[in-house]
């Protein structure tokens, strides 16, 4: 089941009722405990830790885990920053302790001596207005340290659900970023995604409610690491057509294609809009070449978009498939004749089959007739509307890919690096789609299932990495997946 993200409003509901429920500053002393305990993992020998913390319950929660790390032989060093001594009661009192335990605090952090793990605890998921004055200063500090950063809850300066930086000012960057109760969805997204670092949830020991937002993971889409049946022949596994491919982009509809082969399709047939089209792939002599239209209604799924220009056959082919009732997979040029074709979003609305649409925020804020800024300033809330608005799952494609149904049931991708950035990767999400459709899984676990392995197919590559190399890095992927999850026999 996907880890849940909680929204603003969720969290603060769950962290009223347990602030009712348990004794006073238990949920402080737990965050504390668990940044401590997280931050020991990660330097087993004790060293300096320096924390920078604000006046409000995230610089209570930075406080409680500065005397827990003290207890544990670390030497530690607390900055409050903004103020003489917290605003709310709860941090009043870890800040107290703190003293009382014979803590050290000083309000300038460049005063300290140089540490071994520096410690976001400035702001959490309230912030409003950017970082300024003093509270940038500690983040500038924060940021410039040759030491572990970590942060608590979420880090300093971020927006909790956008991934942007509030109000454009950049704030905390970090190695860690220890989450209480849920992961907070700016952290996969937009600037989020390079500054949370490593992302852990603490759920300190409370119920976490369901929400409507969750982290794709293996256990979404369980049945496609299922071992395949002996008993069964290429048309147990589909047949998907690629509609692409006009002159100049015909490698784009070769992508898709392969990738579908790839990902276990059991033919794959590419009708491509060029007339100098090749008869034969020499990488992969199994794809087919249509030399006449495709019975886009016998298919057991359909790629449209994927280099296929805009030519009046272009044009006539997406309007097919759209008819037909097979599912649809939506990419690229396809998308762009949708966002100029308001009679093409109807049919597509009007469908019977299942359909999928991968926008980039181009393609999106084309579509919903806004501006990218205004996408990437809410992928959620963006992503929502283009499900309702083409009755279609989105996959808004970026740094924390956002997969969103008309349900609003939304799940964000942690999965991927900057290594996807590079042309042709959607061509090959789209085979990679297409293939498990075909393959006869449900909608959402196709969905997830493809995007989780797309991402994952770049962790652990920096260099070198192509468009190419994304299908086949999947796909064994896939097979080391579907290894761990067969059942154990007796040799």
């Amino acid at each position: 089941m996907a880890q849940q993200i909680l929204n603003l409003d969720e969290l603060a509901t769950l962290e009223h009722r347990y602030n009712n429920q348990l004794p006073a500053c238990e949920l402080m002393r737990r965050a504390g405990e668990a940044v401590a305990r997280r931050i020991m993992k990660a330097r087993p020998e004790a060293g300096h830790a320096v924390f920078i913390c604000g006046p409000g319950n995230n610089g209570g929660d930075g406080f409680a885990a500065a005397r827990v790390l003290k207890e544990n032989g670390w030497r530690v060093t607390c900055c409050l920053i903004g103020c003489t001594q917290p605003k709310t009661d709860d941090a009043k009192t870890m800040y107290d302790a703190w003293c009382a335990a014979g803590g050290v605090t000083i309000s300038d952090p460049y005063n300290a001596d140089k540490a071994d793990v520096v410690v976001d605890a400035l702001f959490g998921t309230g912030l409003t207005k950017p970082l300024k004055g003093d509270y940038l200063d500690a983040a500038m500090w924060f940021n410039e340290r040759q030491a572990l950063h970590v942060s608590v809850d979420l880090p300093s300066g971020l927006d909790a659900m956008t991934g942007n930086w509030v109000g454009g000012a950049m704030g905390c960057r970090s190695d860690l970023t220890v989450a209480m109760f849920s992961p907070k969805a700016g952290c996969y997204m937009n600037d989020g995604a390079d500054a949370a670092g490593l992302v852990e949830t603490a759920e300190l020991d409370v119920s976490v409610p369901l929400s409507t937002i969750g982290l794709i993971d293996t256990d979404d889409f369980r049945h496609i690491l299922e071992e395949r049946r002996r008993h069964s022949h290429k048309g147990t596994y589909g047949h998907v057509a690629v509609i692409g491919g006009d002159t100049g982009k015909i490698g784009a509809a070769l992508l898709a294609g392969r990738a579908a082969l790839l990902m276990g399709a059991g033919s794959v047939t590419l009708e491509l809009m060029s007339d100098k089209a090749p008869a034969v792939d020499p990488l992969y002599p199994e794809l087919m070449f249509a030399d006449a239209p495709v019975d886009l209604t016998r298919t057991s799924c359909n790629v449209v978009g994927c280099g296929l220009g805009f030519s009046e056959k272009a044009k006539a082919r997406l309007r097919e498939a759209i008819a037909s009732p097979v599912p649809l997979i939506l990419d690229a040029d396809a998308l762009r004749m949708l966002a100029d074709d308001l009679t093409l979003q109807d049919a597509v609305l009007a469908r019977k089959g299942h359909t999928v649409i991968t926008p980039h925020p181009g393609e999106a804020a084309a579509i919903l007739r806004t501006t990218i800024e205004k996408v990437q300033a809410d992928r959620i809330g963006q992503g929502r509307e283009l499900s309702i608005q083409t009755g279609a799952i989105c996959i808004l494609k970026g740094a924390g890919s956002v997969v969103t149904l008309r349900s609003s049931r939304t799940w964000i991708n942690p999965t991927g690096n900057a290594m996807l950035a590079t042309a042709g990767s959607g061509d090959v999400l789209a085979g990679m789609l297409a293939s498990f459709f075909a393959q006869g899984f449900d909608l959402v676990s196709a969905t997830l299932g493809a995007v989780w392995l797309h991402g994952a197919s770049s962790e652990g590559v920096h260099a070198g990495f192509t468009a190419g190399d994304i299908a086949r890095a999947a796909a064994d992927l896939l097979d080391n997946l579907r290894e761990d999850a067969r059942p154990k026999r007796l040799d």
